[in-house]
């Protein structure tokens, strides 16, 4: 879904984009009640076992996630830097998170 935000805001389909934004920030917001102790074997996930270890703060970031675009959504049709401002809202927390509790593919 972040690739299709990027490429409407960068086509300035911005209403499009806003709603994908906010679509996202609640399934970030839904992640926080996933991998439960139960879930840390059997399931053949791409997650890595940092995210069991280091829940509290996988945690804060999804909650951060969701909120950082939520403020993507007001600054996005007034910016004049796309691709700066979607890389600090959005990419930055997809990096942060892919980077620390998901397997390279």
């Amino acid at each position: 879904m972040a690739k299709r935000v990027q490429s409407l805001s960068e086509q300035g389909k911005f209403d499009e984009a806003i709603k994908l934004m906010i679509r996202m920030s609640e399934g970030y917001k839904k992640v926080v009640d996933m991998f439960p102790d139960n879930t840390k074997e059997g399931f053949g996930t791409e997650a890595l076992p940092t995210i069991w270890e280091d829940k509290e703060n996988f945690n804060q970031l999804m909650v951060k996630t969701s909120d950082d675009l939520i403020k993507l959504t007001s600054l996005i049709k007034n910016t004049d830097n796309i691709e700066a401002t979607l890389g600090q809202f959005m990419w930055g927390n997809c990096k942060a998170c892919h980077n620390k509790y998901r397997e390279e593919h």
